[in-house]
């Protein structure tokens, strides 16, 4: 039995699974000491920069709201990213798929 569910909802359950391992990564593992994991941080958790600055302007305003701004900006922004990544790749597979060139053998 084969589940029909759409590819944006493919993509949101894989966008889940990727930004909780890239989470698990970052604040799990601790690649590199300390050196290192500002740079994992800053490769696996991409929406933190744009965060950083809207929290900042955001910080301007309400001091006391922006670390949940903060991190509610991390979480949307690196979810989009990674739905962005899936959403495009499962488009991808889909039209080669289509075409014939996954799954042929080539005896």
């Amino acid at each position: 039995m084969r589940l029909h569910i759409s590819e944006w909802e493919w993509a949101c359950i894989r966008a889940i699974c990727m930004l909780g391992m890239a989470a698990f990564v970052v604040f799990g593992i601790h690649p590199g000491g300390f050196e290192g994991q500002v740079g994992w941080f800053f490769l696996l958790l991409p929406g933190a920069v744009p965060a950083s600055l809207l929290s900042d302007r955001v910080h301007k305003l309400s001091p006391s709201a922006e670390p949940v701004i903060y991190w509610a900006l991390i979480i949307i922004l690196n979810y989009s990213w990674y739905w962005g990544i899936s959403h495009t790749m499962i488009k991808i597979f889909r039209a080669v798929a289509r075409r014939g060139q996954i799954g042929s053998p080539d005896f």
